[in-house]
C-alpha cells in the first residue's frame, strides 16, 4: 500500500506558522504581564517617593532639584479678586490635579512647608493649586471658605497647567482638612471630586474645644504655651462677639492675635471691664489652670451659632469619592481619634496614623526599630492606595 506522500514544504510551512503564532501569543502575554506589573510598580514608586519626601519634609528638609513651574493667579469673584499659587510639572502636562487648602495660619498658602509639599507633588506629575484664603490668614473660623474652595476647584481646567487634567481632588490641613470634605459634598462639585486628602482633620469641633479649654497638669517650659492653646485662642476669637463692650472686643482681639503670632502680649489695662479681664486671664492662663465656667459659656455661645456651620456629620454621608486621612499618632492639637471616627463613618476611606508626627511636626517620642519599620510599611501602603486614588 502506497502511503501518502507529503508535498515538500507544506508541513514545514504549517509548523513555521504555528511557531510564529506561538511566538506572537507569548510576546503578547509577556507584554500584558509587563503592563499589569508596570501599573502597580508605578504606584509603588510613587508611594516610596512621596513617603520618603514627606518624611524629609516633616523634618524640615526640602527636596532639591525639582522640575516644577510656579505661578501666582488672580481671578475675579464678584466685587473682589481671589488669589492662589499654582505648581505644575515642567516635564509633561499633568493629568491629575489637587487643590490644597492651608490651615489657619498667617502665612496661609505661602507657608514654606506647604510650598515644599506642593513642589514635591508637582514634581511627581500633579497639578497643584493652593488658594490664598484671607479668612484663614486672619484666624477667622467661619464657613465662608467652603465657597472659595469650591471656586478654585471649578477653575482648575481653565488654569495654565490644568488643560489636560482628567481627575481633580481636594486636600486640606488641620481645620481646613474637614472643610475640604465639607466642600467636596456640596452639590455643585460633588460629582466631579475624584478624591479627598485630609491631614489632621476634626470630626467634632465641640469635643475638640473641650480639650483645648481643659486644664492639664502636664507643664510646658516657662514662658511657653502648649500647642493646643493655638486652637483655644482661635475659638476665643470666634466668640468675641459675645462680649457687650466694643473696647473689650478690640483689645482682646489684639491680645489673641499677638498670642497666635507669638508676639509680645499687651498688658491688661484699667480700661477692661471685669468680664474683659476674665477673658484676658483665660487667654494667658498657664496650662494647668482654666476657667471652666467661662469656657462653658463660650462653648454654649458657639454651639448655638458657629459649630453647626462647621459640623461635617451630614457632609461625610454625601461623599462619593475615596477619602485619604492622615493623622499624627501624637497629635497635640487635634486628637487622632477624630480621624479614627471619620474613617469609621466614611465607607470609602483609608487611614494612616503616623507615629512619626504630632500635629504637623516630627514627634520627639523614642520609637523602637520595629515601630519604625511598621510605620514606614504603613506609610508606603497608604501612599500606594493614594496613588491609585488620585491617578
Amino acid at each position: 500500500m502506497r502511503g501518502f506522500r507529503r508535498r515538500p514544504g507544506l508541513e514545514d510551512a504549517a509548523v513555521s506558522r504555528g511557531r510564529g503564532k506561538r511566538k506572537w501569543i507569548l510576546a503578547g502575554a509577556l507584554a500584558l504581564l509587563c503592563l499589569l506589573l508596570a501599573v502597580p510598580a508605578g504606584h509603588v514608586l510613587f508611594a516610596v517617593r512621596v513617603g520618603l519626601s514627606l518624611r524629609k519634609l516633616a523634618a524640615g528638609t526640602e527636596e532639591p532639584g525639582l522640575s516644577v513651574r510656579e505661578a501666582k493667579v488672580r481671578l475675579p469673584d464678584g466685587a473682589r479678586s481671589l488669589e492662589a499659587l499654582t505648581y505644575r510639572p515642567a516635564r509633561a502636562p499633568a493629568d491629575s490635579a489637587v487643590v490644597i487648602v492651608a490651615g489657619l495660619s498667617e502665612l496661609g498658602c505661602y507657608h514654606p512647608r506647604l510650598v515644599a509639599l506642593s513642589r514635591i507633588l508637582a514634581d511627581t506629575g500633579l497639578f497643584v493649586v493652593t488658594p490664598a484664603i484671607r479668612e484663614f490668614r486672619t484666624f477667622e473660623s467661619t464657613a465662608e471658605p467652603l465657597r472659595q474652595i469650591g471656586f478654585w476647584f471649578g477653575k482648575v481646567p481653565g488654569l495654565q497647567g490644568g488643560e489636560k487634567v482628567r481627575k481633580s481632588g481636594l486636600a486640606g490641613i488641620s481645620f481646613s482638612a474637614t472643610l475640604a470634605m465639607m466642600a467636596a459634598a456640596r452639590p455643585e462639585i460633588r460629582d466631579r471630586v475624584g478624591f479627598i486628602v485630609g491631614i489632621g482633620p476634626y470630626s467634632d469641633l465641640d469635643r475638640c474645644a473641650r480639650g483645648w479649654f481643659a486644664a492639664d497638669p502636664r507643664a510646658v517650659p516657662k514662658n511657653c504655651y502648649p500647642t493646643r492653646f493655638y486652637a483655644k485662642w482661635i475659638i476665643m476669637r470666634a466668640a468675641l462677639d459675645r462680649l457687650p463692650s466694643a473696647s473689650d472686643r478690640a483689645f482682646l482681639r489684639n491680645v489673641l492675635d499677638a498670642l497666635l503670632l507669638q508676639k509680645d502680649v499687651p498688658p491688661a489695662g484699667p480700661g477692661l471691664t471685669p468680664e474683659g479681664a476674665r477673658w484676658y486671664a483665660l487667654a494667658v492662663m498657664p496650662e494647668d489652670r482654666t476657667d471652666a465656667a467661662l469656657g462653658e459659656e463660650i462653648r454654649r455661645h458657639l454651639t448655638a451659632g458657629l459649630y453647626p456651620q462647621l459640623d461635617p456629620s451630614g457632609a461625610v454621608r454625601r461623599l462619593k469619592c475615596p477619602v485619604f486621612l492622615v493623622h499624627g499618632l501624637y497629635d497635640d492639637l487635634i486628637p487622632p481619634e477624630e480621624s479614627v471616627e471619620l474613617h469609621a463613618r466614611i465607607p470609602r476611606s483609608y487611614l494612616l496614623l503616623s507615629p512619626f508626627l504630632t500635629h504637623t511636626h516630627p514627634t520627639d517620642k523614642t520609637l523602637s526599630f520595629g515601630q519604625k519599620i511598621r510605620a514606614v510599611r504603613d506609610t508606603v501602603v497608604f501612599c500606594y492606595h493614594l496613588s491609585r486614588g488620585i491617578r
